[in-house]
């Protein structure tokens, strides 16, 4: 036993001398490291030159392989971010409840009274049908072979078929066999609307589309999918074509039918099936179709063999569209409406939106006032407000044609569309052209209020008082050399206020001071304000109405409302709100004021067109019997478009009368219809005013009148021989301060000493003969 523990006890002395040695001889190793460390002692010249080549080399590539390192690391840093960047930004999907029903889309007044409904009849290109219905098809299975063939098992992306298609690409010099897209991202490309190309887009179509297989079954995706797609010829969804192409419901189409049509989709202009060469192509297509699904086992070899000796039977007659109601222009301007902001507000593609409007029993709410619109239909029915002779007129197919839109000045519907028409006559038909929205003709000298006499007056560069004179100016930068403008009349009339020069259109004092005295970009602002954006179109022309892009009656209204209503402006709108089948608003108006004008400026400028409509001739054609107004005419070069836009405190309406000029021509005007423009305006307004007060226009406590000048817009002195009254806007320092001294009293009349009196001299006596003699 001792033995024992002395034998441990030696064993364990030994380990620790042997750890003791070995510390030691490390310290030793290190110490020895230390005092060789640093450069070779030995001389440079005994280095060879490969080795210094071979060591240059590694340096350099060293610090390539360091660079490419960076870039990598910092590219894919950006690229990571800008991904997360085009997710962060991709806009929420909206999936829409497309579901089938027969509930017609009502639309209603302002009072709630039905005044047209939208039924499937209308809108036989598209009609909803419910996945169960074709499950006993073939259809699914067709669609999956052509379409996306992993659609089962992909989570909304495949990136097999992804790099497929890229490799595709590149063994057909940049054509692809087919595509990359699955039937889970081509469901999101047509809900969104969004199909330009772009790296953005389609790294958000992706986010999206995994997002929607998260949110949706694949049964529920493959149903939007059957109803949504495209399928040539304004058709969309199977069940549409299925009856416009083979006179049948979709539930009832057999193998080779399911083929055909499952095939369009992927261009559906190139597979239309009612031309001869688009219908080879979509039997072409058909054979492939067959043939994947019997690669993929959907389909039996007979079956197959079967449907490739399956001789198509296709309908004969195309179907009709059942139409009996023709809605108004207003009616049209506003489904129109409801359908892009459909797509704007609701992110919906036109397709969708199409189909809610029609098939969605949506309840749409218009701001129209059925008197209004009666009233205005009348007007446009009267052919003498558009042809003072009617034989007269020039020999071409098409007649003179005029639009209208009335929108409402109280406050509680300011900014609401409540009348418009969009031709002459009555409609015969539905979405025919509307030239109250879709026509753009130039404003002539109907602008100058909005572009160039308000926005000076507002920004303080002008009051109605200050005197500009009416001469020639050299104003075309093209032509530096010619007169521009040129006045209507051709003359000239000197110094003048610019009361009088917008009251009498005067061109070289409106082209003076937008060109010189506001400037173009600062009145395009103001117009951009009004709801008109024309900020690229900055030609003295636009002062004179002369812009490259017209526009149109709801515009000119729009922009003139701001004038009547103290300087707010609101856009126009024609609805207030579209509610779904279950009740819940889809879209809402609410008008979004702006001040663009000041009150005071607003007033001003009312005053002077107030005056103008009252005491200048012309405008003898638009003056109101028992309603005070206010408006602009505008005329375009050779008597083209002719234009009036007023309003009264209840009301603002803006008419374009003239011709469509499709056939490229420039009809003119005949000069007994001038002034057609104005009475259109006339007589709708009559007739909308027949029951309202005499209202006047409001006046600003900071507005007051002062008496000027008329020579130098100075206050009037007592010597002034023509005094002018003038509003002025008293929060602006540009109020005339200085009585006129340019005339004084009259000096009086020189003394002059009195003429010496002159006395006449007597004339002497006559001399009286003596008698003859004798008798």
């Amino acid at each position: 036993m001792r033995r024992e523990r002395a034998r441990k006890r030696l064993q364990t002395t030994r380990r620790h001398r042997l750890g003791v040695l070995k510390r030691r001889l490390r310290i030793e190793k290190r110490e020895l490291r230390k005092r060789i460390s640093g450069r070779p002692s030995r001389n440079a010249t005994s280095i060879s030159l490969p080795e210094i080549v071979l060591s240059g080399i590694g340096k350099v590539l060293k610090l390539a392989l360091i660079i490419i390192l960076v870039i990598g690391f910092a590219t894919l840093g950006l690229g990571l971010g800008m991904l997360s960047a085009y997710i962060a930004n991709a806009t929420p999907l909206e999936v829409i409840n497309i579901r089938y029903t027969n509930e017609p889309t009502e639309i209603v007044d302002r009072n709630g009274q039905q005044i047209a409904v939208l039924v499937g009849a209308q809108n036989i290109q598209r009609e909803y049908i419910q996945i169960s219905e074709v499950r006993s098809t073939y259809l699914e299975e067709a669609i999956k072979a052509i379409e996306d063939e992993r659609f089962d098992t992909h989570i909304g992306i495949d990136p097999r078929r992804i790099g497929s298609a890229a490799l595709s690409m590149l063994a057909n010099g940049g054509t692809p066999t087919h595509g990359g897209s699955t039937i889970t991202q081509q469901v999101v490309k047509m809900l969104s609307g969004q199909d330009e190309e772009s790296a953005q887009r389609k790294i958000q179509e992706w986010y999206r589309a995994q997002e929607l297989e998260r949110r949706l079954s694949k049964d529920e995706i493959m149903e939007l999918y059957i109803n949504i797609i495209p399928m040539a010829n304004n058709y969309v969804g199977v069940q549409a074509a299925a009856k416009a192409y083979f006179d049948k419901d979709a539930s009832r189409l057999d193998l080779a039918e399911c083929a055909f049509l499952a095939g369009i989709p992927n261009l559906p202009s190139i597979y239309n099936p009612l031309t001869e060469y688009g219908r080879r192509n979509a039997l072409r297509r058909m054979r492939i179709t067959l043939l994947k699904m019997r690669e993929l086992g959907y389909v039996s070899e007979e079956e197959y063999q079967d449907a490739l000796d399956r001789e198509l039977v296709f309908r004969q007659v195309e179907p009709t569209i059942a139409v009996n109601q023709i809605n108004s222009y207003f009616v049209d301007a506003a489904i129109n409406a409801v359908i892009d902001d459909l797509m704007t507000k609701r992110g919906y593609s036109q397709q969708l939106a199409l189909q809610a409007v029609y098939q969605q029993g949506l309840r749409i709410e218009l701001t129209v006032d059925p008197d209004i619109q009666a009233a205005a239909e009348a007007t446009f029915r009267k052919r003498e407000l558009f042809a003072t002779n009617e034989a007269a007129l020039p020999d071409i197919p098409e007649p003179p044609q005029a639009s209208i839109t009335i929108i409402s000045n109280e406050p509680a519907t300011r900014g609401q569309v409540v009348g418009m028409v969009g031709g002459f006559g009555r409609k015969t038909g539905n979405f025919v052209l509307n030239r109250a929205t879709q026509t753009f003709r130039q404003p002539g000298s109907a602008i100058k209020p909005l572009l160039v006499y308000a926005p000076a007056i507002n920004s303080g560069a002008i009051t109605a008082a200050t005197i500009i004179p009416d001469r020639v100016r050299y104003l075309d930068a093209q032509n530096p050399t010619t007169p521009y403008p040129l006045n209507v009349t051709r003359t000239y009339e000197g110094n003048m206020t610019v009361r009088h020069a917008l009251a009498y259109s005067v061109n070289t004092v409106a082209a003076e001071v937008y060109a010189n005295i506001l400037s173009p970009q600062i009145g395009l602002s103001y117009l951009r304000e009004l709801g008109i954006d024309r900020m690229e179109e900055t030609q003295v022309a636009a002062s004179l109405g002369g812009f490259g892009y017209g526009m149109s009656t709801f515009e000119i209204a729009g922009a003139y409302t701001a004038l009547a209503n103290g300087g707010l402006y609101t856009k126009p709108y024609l609805y207030t709100r579209v509610i779904d089948m279950d009740g819940n608003v889809l879209l809402e108006n609410k008008p979004a004021f702006r001040q663009v004008f000041s009150a005071e400026t607003a007033f001003i400028v009312t005053d002077i067109l107030r005056d103008a409509s009252e005491n200048v001739f012309w405008f003898v054609h638009s003056r109101l019997t028992d309603q005070m107004s206010a408006g602009k005419t505008g005329t375009t070069n050779d008597i083209i478009d002719s234009w009036y836009a007023g309003y009264t405190p209840f009301y603002t309406a803006a008419v374009w009368y003239g011709y469509d000029n499709r056939d490229g021509r420039r009809t003119e005007i005949l000069e007994a219809d001038r002034y057609n423009s104005q009475l259109i305006w006339k007589d709708a307004m009559e007739q909308i005013h027949a029951d309202l007060p005499n209202r006047a226009f409001e006046k600003p406590e900071t507005v007051v009148g002062a008496h000027v000048c008329s020579t130098t817009g100075n206050l009037a002195g007592p010597y002034c021989p023509s005094v002018l009254t003038e509003w002025f806007d008293t929060t602006k320092s540009n109020m005339p301060s200085v009585t006129c001294t340019y005339h004084r009293a009259p000096a009086p009349a020189p003394t002059r000493a009195p003429l010496p009196e002159v006395v006449p001299e007597p004339l002497p006596e006559p001399v009286v003969p003596d008698p003859a003699p004798g008798g």
